[in-house]
């Protein structure tokens, strides 16, 4: 059902052509990720939606995002949640574990939620500045999908952070050492991360069925 055109429809229209377009570059895998499940009908307007973007234009939304992400989660550690440590505790070797780490996971949760989406609405907007193609119309379905997306990034980071605080307290008051298993994880996150973007790029230059 098509409705008249709303202030936000841009917007709405942006999120689901590069962030329906980066999960259908993954084919298969993109379909099943736990917390971000879809319908058939929404699944056809992110199709729609990600058939506008061509192979440059979701090059520089993806690098665009990523950098524009980066400076917003540099500037919330470093003009919000280091002053506000230094504020309650002038004394770092005083500072309370319980209020240093709710602090932490409370601005990743703020920089996530509010800055993940910003961030991709923004580097979407760079890149239609370079490439624009035909841009599908916006439907009610497409602003119902588009807010449901925005409320499953704060429902994850919900459940990271809640999950994220106690976790953290249990390893500093049992005073557990992960440094032997960090040290394993490392070469593997890297490695992994590494094969998805090149597995990301590649299904990319693939034509969106």
């Amino acid at each position: 059902m098509t409705s008249d055109a709303l202030p936000s429809d841009d917007k709405d229209r942006r999120l689901l052509r590069y962030f329906g377009q980066s999960l259908l570059a993954l084919g298969p895998a993109g379909r099943d990720w736990p917390g971000f499940r879809y319908t058939p009908p929404e699944w056809e307007r992110f199709s729609v939606h990600a058939a506008t973007v061509s192979a440059n234009a979701s090059w520089i939304a993806m690098f665009s995002a990523a950098a524009i992400f980066i400076v917003m989660a540099a500037a919330a550690i470093g003009f919000i949640f280091i002053p506000a440590m230094l504020w309650l505790y002038p004394d770092p070797a005083k500072t309370s574990a319980l209020v240093f780490l709710t602090g932490l996971f409370g601005t990743a949760f703020l920089t996530i939620g509010i800055g993940y989406p910003i961030a991709l609405n923004a580097g979407g907007l760079i890149a239609d500045r370079w490439e624009t193609g035909e841009l599908a119309a916006v439907i009610d379905l497409d602003r119902a999908l588009a807010t449901k997306i925005r409320r499953q990034i704060w429902r994850m980071m919900g459940i990271l952070c809640g999950i994220g605080i106690p976790g953290s307290l249990i390893l500093l008051i049992y005073d557990i050492d992960l440094d032997p298993v960090l040290r394993w994880m490392k070469p593997v996150t890297y490695a992994a991360t590494i094969l998805v973007m090149l597995f990301t790029a590649r299904q990319a230059r693939k034509p969106i069925a």
